[in-house]
């Protein structure tokens, strides 16, 4: 084991001192002999009897005394045996050691930032997965921010799932696409077997508004047609579906949300008679945690669940 210590307090000593003799301080404290040290470390007894002296120079005290015939610690060498071996064991366990993480046996709770639309899509098949490999895992589910930025002191998400509309300057990877289908009420009669553009034209509609914006597909509709009856604004997709229920009204909808949702709330799902720019929903995540290996495994995890 070797150690490089450039140490910039010099109060402490430590630029003065090779800690690389600590592997060999604690052979000859446990050993208690210069030949058994020596064979312990793998090293020549010259070259432990060489390291014997340079310790007994740096810590002011014989180390190892002849009694009879055999050698016995000091007092100040005995009282080193413990505080050397924690040094060594915490430098090897928690320094030299990469983390590691198992998540058949981990408890650990991880949380994830997102909408509830992105969170109603990911998160059924993501839990059924953790139940089985990882049952002691918890997921934390945190409210969206469009300016929350990961590398805040003050961030607790794990990972966030974004829009692709949504700037960042943090990693991201494409977790998912979502194109759109349009939802109507199943006993809506002013439809036909399949919707047109004069149905969109002529309709009420809900769409999403979320702190002013809307998404590209409903800017490509409003785009088509100007005059477009909005007559229910949504912050919330999860909303969509049942202030369409039981109306004449229409709206866009993701189509994986549609799937889920249109039993529940009696709807029809029909193909747009346009084409809609899809959604993106990126993975974001803090680059100076990236390499914890739970981290690794969540965003592995995540990709799994919805392809």
């Amino acid at each position: 084991m070797n150690f490089h210590i450039r140490a910039t307090n010099t109060a402490t000593g430590l630029h003065r001192v090779d800690l690389n003799l600590l592997p060999l301080l604690a052979a000859l404290l446990e050993q208690r002999s210069v030949t058994r040290a020596a064979v312990a470390v793998g090293l020549t007894q010259p070259a432990m009897s060489n390291a014997l002296q340079r310790l007994r120079r740096t810590l002011g005290d014989e180390l190892l005394v002849r009694v009879g015939r055999d050698y016995v610690l000091t007092e100040r060498a005995g009282a080193l045996v413990g505080p050397v071996n924690l040094i060594l064991e915490t430098a090897t366990h928690h320094v030299l050691t990469p983390p590691t993480f198992d998540p058949a046996t981990s408890d650990r709770t991880f949380r994830i930032a997102a909408t509830s639309a992105s969170a109603l899509t990911v998160l059924p098949a993501l839990n059924a997965a953790l139940a089985v490999s990882a049952p002691g895992v918890r997921l934390h589910l945190e409210p969206p921010d469009s300016a929350m930025d990961l590398t805040r002191g003050d961030a607790t998400a794990d990972v966030t799932l974004l829009p692709d509309t949504v700037p960042t300057t943090l990693p991201r990877e494409r977790l998912y696409h979502e194109d759109w289908v349009v939802i109507a009420d199943a006993g809506n009669d002013r439809i036909g077997a399949t919707l047109t553009v004069d149905d969109l034209a002529r309709l009420p509609h809900v769409v999403f508004e979320w702190e002013g914006g809307r998404v590209g597909a409903q800017h490509a509709l409003a785009q088509l047609l100007p005059d477009l009856h909005v007559r229910c604004v949504a912050f919330e997709f999860l909303m969509i579906p049942s202030m369409v229920s039981g109306t004449p009204m229409i709206a866009l909808l993701q189509r994986r949300l549609a799937r889920q949702l249109s039993a529940q709330h009696g709807l029809r799902v029909m193909e747009p008679p346009i084409v809609l720019p899809s959604l993106g929903i990126d993975l974001v995540w803090n680059p100076r945690t990236a390499g914890d290996p739970g981290r690794v495994w969540l965003r592995k995890q995540l990709m799994r669940a919805v392809h």
